[in-house]
């Protein structure tokens, strides 16, 4: 009896945070202040969706799928491509989920 209680533990620890979340909204309103790290959001934001971040994107798409042609594998192919993708659109998405988001 003692076992299976323990092993459910990290499953009843994230639902009881769930329902914290969704009984008490204000926690989850660190979206809208923090004045403090706009600038540091803006950098990383510019960042990302910049040069730098096409340059990571495209660093990323070129060693998986050169990690995949050398070893016949497709799997890291995928996951270069799939980094590439995130990483061109990626920060717009983060973005539009938190400006959208009704909280």
């Amino acid at each position: 009896m003692r076992d299976s209680w323990k092993k459910n533990v990290p499953l009843m620890l994230a639902v009881m945070a769930v329902a914290v979340v969704v009984v008490d909204p204000s926690i989850v309103h660190a979206s809208t202040t923090g004045a403090q790290f706009k600038e540091l959001h803006d950098f990383v934001t510019e960042a990302a969706s910049g040069y730098l971040g096409k340059a990571i994107a495209i660093i990323g798409g070129l060693v998986g799928l050169g990690l995949g042609a050398a070893t016949g594998k497709a799997m890291p192919a995928i996951t270069g491509v799939v980094l590439a993708t995130f990483g061109t659109i990626g920060p717009k998405v983060i973005d539009q989920v938190f400006a959208g988001a009704i909280i």
